[in-house]
């Protein structure tokens, strides 16, 4: 039987979606290249381009806005985190200058209610923002499934919690409330930390879950990962004790990337009018630098409709009839003949 590291190994998340840093910054500084040279071809004209810090900036502010709508919308904590993970993968080999952003976040929050099995009406979700039609949320559908590369099964670190804070309770039955207030911040930290950083594509969902558990009681954790007994072990001992310390270093690259965005942000940060006015001189850039030809993603997916429907029927050609094929009269047409005549249709009797 598959162990859970190799059956994590076979998932999508790890094959497509996982990524050294360096490997992922590379990525990130290709797309925003990439994005410069297709628009700077559109437009013709020498335009003043977002860097790849400002388009990181750009995605994790539009990150916390996806939150924001998601909460305001009532959705349950997985398909807000799942639309969070579709946005953010998608802006990795996609820019927010080729595609808007504003429009993109609707769409990820409908495609992850689709993918996590959550029903909500579309036009239902439409009503809860401003100036937005069905049409507009469906537009970038299949732009979003292209860009995540089709790869919709999404790894959280929930249930891992769950099942650490299950073993938590058995072993200490006597701090329960310890146990409780070090679960409700580690889920604080998933719920916002993990989403504004790269941890879901450097670190496995288990290594998330050990980081948010270390950075909310670091006890609990080293309860579920003790320290091995080195005395008479000989080489299992030491190689427990090695084995032991990767893991720890792992868990510790992984809640220092968590620190980065504590739950605390959310308010202090994010929502002060000070970081919305600071955002103001970057999103009026992204207006200006915009791809012209894809800013409109519903006339963007009706263009490509009537393209695709021109393939399909192309002008000048000549369609074949029955006649053709089988002469004048069609076989077809005796037998029905026969049938309405009043004949048997199997014959006449024996």
């Amino acid at each position: 039987m598959a162990t859970e590291d190799e059956r994590y190994r076979q998932s999508s998340q790890f094959r497509l979606w996982s990524f050294s840093p360096g490997s992922l910054q590379e990525l990130r500084a290709k797309t925003n290249s990439l994005a410069k040279q297709q628009i700077a071809a559109r437009t013709g004209s020498p335009l003043d381009f977002l860097t790849p810090d400002e388009e990181s900036r750009l995605v994790k502010f539009f990150t916390v806005e996806l939150i924001r709508a998601a909460q305001f919308c009532e959705l349950p904590t997985e398909i807000r985190s799942t639309a969070a993970v579709f946005l953010r993968r998608f802006y990795i080999t996609n820019s927010v200058m080729t595609y808007p952003p504003t429009e993109l976040l609707k769409t990820c929050l409908f495609f992850g209610c689709k993918a996590e099995g959550f029903y909500i009406r579309l036009a239902k979700l439409a009503e809860k923002f401003p100036e937005t039609t069905s049409e507009q949320i469906l537009a970038g559908e299949f732009l979003l499934c292209q860009g995540i590369r089709f790869a919709f099964d999404v790894r959280h670190p929930f249930r891992a919690l769950e099942g650490a804070i299950l073993e938590l309770r058995r072993r200490l039955p006597n701090e329960e409330s310890r146990i409780t207030k070090a679960h409700a911040r580690a889920r604080e930290l998933l719920k916002f930390s993990a989403l504004l950083t790269d941890v879901y594509f450097h670190f496995t969902p288990s290594q998330v879950m050990m980081a948010a558990l270390l950075q909310a009681d670091p006890g609990l954790v080293h309860l579920l990962l003790p320290a091995s007994d080195q005395n008479g072990g000989g080489d299992a001992a030491g190689t427990s004790a090695e084995m032991r310390d990767k893991i720890m270093t792992t868990i510790e690259s992984c809640r220092a990337m968590l620190e980065e965005e504590p739950p605390e942000r959310m308010t202090d940060h994010w929502g002060t009018a000070e970081v919305v006015k600071s955002m103001k001189p970057l999103r009026k850039k992204l207006q200006k630098c915009r791809d012209p030809d894809r800013a409109d993603l519903v006339a963007l997916q009706r263009a490509r409709r009537e393209q695709a429907a021109g393939k399909v029927t192309k002008p000048g050609a000549s369609t074949v009839s029955d006649a053709a094929v089988f002469g004048e009269g069609d076989p077809r047409d005796i037998k029905r003949r026969r049938v309405e005549g009043g004949a048997d249709a199997f014959g006449p009797p024996l």
